[in-house]
């Protein structure tokens, strides 16, 4: 992981260096937004924000290759529910009723950081070029967890708790691809895409392991 980490960390000075020092030509930024389409959340009801936006990069190469890099924010959410009843085993089954309600409830701020090697099928001074994307994609995201609990006992006495907790799923690294089409506009231009991202063998966190989304890109 921490290769990763320094490979990743490498490509993006490399690419930020390179956009400091190529001509406004060749460099172009912009915004990108979208819609998830596949579930974003594993487990429990999906309450993810239906959106993504973050800002973008992109470097031309020679031969239709271009370097593409961005930042993704997404407000990812879901909640469960838990119910628990017993009868106590000292009645044979008939005794009173036990009880436990759990309801919680989990946000988390999630930003993805894909880093795409593209080739465009047609000339950059054509009005439309379709093109086909792949890389990785490098996620961390940060969860706060709010948790309610009532507990019925055999005798009727109702309690209650609530507890709050925060975590971080750490770097997530998946492979990602993309195919789109780039529309000219005089100055700007316009990419509709979809991207799959299919994320590596973090099982102990909130996110699937395959990811859909559509994104349109703006470029200046």
């Amino acid at each position: 992981m921490h290769v990763c980490m320094k490979t990743s960390a490498l490509c993006f000075s490399i690419l930020l260096f390179t956009a400091a020092n190529a001509s406004a030509q060749l460099v172009s930024f912009g915004v990108k937004g979208g819609v998830p389409i596949t579930d974003q959340i594993k487990y429990g009801a999906d309450e993810s924000r239906p959106y993504i936006i973050g800002p973008s990069a992109e470097i031309r190469l020679p031969a239709h290759f271009a370097v593409e890099a961005s930042a993704l924010y997404q407000r990812l959410g879901s909640s469960s529910a838990f119910n628990f009843n017993q009868r106590s085993i000292f009645f044979n089954g008939g005794g009173p009723l036990q009880s436990s309600t759990s309801n919680t409830r989990e946000r988390a701020n999630s930003w993805e950081f894909p880093l795409l090697g593209k080739y465009y099928f047609r000339s950059h001074s054509d009005k439309w070029q379709p093109y086909l994307g792949a890389g990785h994609a490098f996620q961390i995201a940060h969860y706060g967890v709010d948790s309610h609990t009532v507990n019925t006992d055999s005798n009727g006495t109702v309690s209650s708790f609530s507890s709050h907790y925060e975590y971080s799923s750490g770097l997530n690294i998946g492979a990602t691809a993309a195919a789109g089409v780039r529309f000219r506009a005089g100055r700007f231009a316009i990419l509709p895409e979809f991207r799959y991202t299919r994320w590596g063998g973090k099982d102990d966190i909130q996110i699937p392991r395959n990811n859909v989304k559509f994104l349109a890109g703006i470029n200046f």
